[in-house]
């Protein structure tokens, strides 16, 4: 009996897809909001906090590519309920933590779990077919937007009542809703069926695992030691991408691999992949800044910042749902790609511009950046990449692309932060008198002048391409 079938079971169905993937990007939205007060808690260095978040990525890329060899081995109810155990306990954990490294450790336990719940939601919406799948894809944005914008709020709120441990205490009682819901309405078999079972190989995933490790080091380090080491780290970068080309050549000539890649390795999938990828550097860059211009060079306060910021994500849920509507009676990807260049264009020269606007500037700026350009960016992106890609490795191919979204992630942050103190240096060396304040205001200014332009390349060479759509 198909889950559409029994009506109360459905409707837990769909409410499992938005609240796993919810539940992923709250708590991720939640330690980046928070990320000063955590450090201060913990008497954290800002390079012991950035190995944490680079070895949750890390775990986390490890277990995404390995997805559907646990499910194969689990059923997908009994992988999700385990997953939520682990992150459960890795909550637990660093709200318990009293050091930088108990709370690093704690962090990548967490991750064992929270790894599997972004591709877990996309891969149950296989579940249906026709217009119900088109329905049940509607609570996949549904539970990232709501995630995403209650985070900042709750975060802020959680902040100034009480400790920075609160934002761990909170999941918990979440977690037992989802496992709840997983243990109702998640089926053990896989959506689609399985032509052979992915296989686990010593060297592949040897590979696998030196590559991503020494990928995410470099990229932590390099927020702080890049002058000071940079032939080091671009060596150390380099010697990292042979051993993911090796682990990838490595997995290309097995009849029966971890991730079938040549089964998905289109021009249309690998243009999806670099579009995606340039949204998510520029999301977690983005993710990182606004808190910090609007605190430190705007003068907002954390509850003003987090209403602002959740405020403009939620808002996003029912232009997620006009996007899809546009999209269905006028197919033209192309233009909406274009179209969400040009918004975040727009909400670059509006957050720019901020602190002369009298408040309004900064909220239609973030307006537009995560209440327009997110959903009809990414939106669009997500149905020209996976359009044509066969549902028997539907879930590999999603596999990879969270696990490209977690390295794209780190990437964006690198990318921030050494934006943000070269321009900081560049404005105290031609004006010594200035406050930490103002310098913050200007390299943050000088930062989304920096995205207007990126923004308008990307439309440039959208426009120009053929192959992605």
């Amino acid at each position: 009996m198909s889950i559409a079938a029994v009506a109360p079971r459905y409707r837990l169905h769909h409410l499992a897809i938005a609240l796993i993937v919810a539940l992923e990007y709250l708590q991720t939205m939640m330690v980046a909001f928070g990320a000063g007060r955590i450090s201060h808690g913990l008497h954290a260095t800002a390079q012991q906090f950035s190995l944490a978040a680079a070895g949750y990525a890390a775990v986390a890329v490890l277990m995404i590519l390995s997805h559907r060899w646990w499910v194969q081995r689990l059923g997908y109810r009994t992988m999700l309920r385990l997953s939520l155990l682990a992150f459960g306990v890795g909550a637990l954990l660093c709200a318990l933590s009293q050091t930088a490294g108990d709370f690093i450790v704690a962090r990548m336990v967490q991750a064992l779990g929270g790894a599997a719940f972004f591709t877990a939601s996309r891969v149950q919406i296989m579940h249906y077919r026709g217009r119900e799948r088109l329905q049940a894809m509607l609570f996949l944005p549904g539970g990232i937007m709501l995630g995403s914008g209650l985070a900042p709020i709750l975060a802020a709120g959680l902040l100034t009542v009480t400790g920075w441990q609160a934002l761990f205490w909170v999941l918990l009682p979440l977690v037992a809703l989802a496992d709840y819901v997983v243990r109702q309405a998640v089926p053990e078999a896989e959506p689609v069926a399985n032509e052979r079972p992915d296989r686990l190989h010593p060297w592949g995933l040897a590979l696998l695992v030196a590559g991503v490790f020494l990928l995410q080091w470099v990229l932590e380090r390099a927020r702080f030691e890049l002058a000071a080491h940079g032939a080091l780290l671009w060596s150390l970068g380099l010697l990292a991408g042979v051993l993911l080309l090796l682990h990838l050549r490595h997995e290309w000539r097995r009849s029966a691999p971890l991730v079938p890649y040549r089964r998905f390795t289109s021009e249309r999938y690998l243009w999806g992949m670099a579009v995606y990828g340039v949204a998510y550097v520029v999301m977690s860059a983005c993710g990182y800044v606004l808190p910090l211009y609007m605190a430190q060079g705007l003068g907002l306060s954390l509850l003003h910042s987090g209403w602002l910021l959740g405020g403009s994500g939620l808002l996003a849920l029912p232009f997620a749902i006009l996007h899809l509507k546009l999209m269905l009676r006028w197919p033209h990807l192309r233009r909406f790609l274009l179209a969400g260049t040009l918004l975040l264009a727009l909400a670059a020269a509006l957050l720019a511009h901020s602190a002369t606007g009298g408040g309004w500037q900064l909220a239609a700026g973030l307006l537009l950046f995560n209440g327009l350009f997110l959903p009809f960016f990414l939106g669009t992106t997500a149905a020209a990449t996976f359009s044509h890609v066969d549902e028997q490795v539907f879930s590999h191919a999603y596999q990879v692309k969270n696990a490209m979204r977690e390295v794209a992630s780190a990437l964006g942050l690198s990318w921030a932060v050494l934006i943000l103190q070269q321009r900081s240096d560049a404005h105290l060396a031609a004006q010594p008198e200035l406050a930490a304040g103002p310098l913050l205001l200007l390299a943050g200014q000088d930062f989304f002048y920096g995205l207007l332009l990126l923004a308008l390349c990307i439309g440039v060479l959208l426009r120009l391409q053929r192959r992605f759509v």
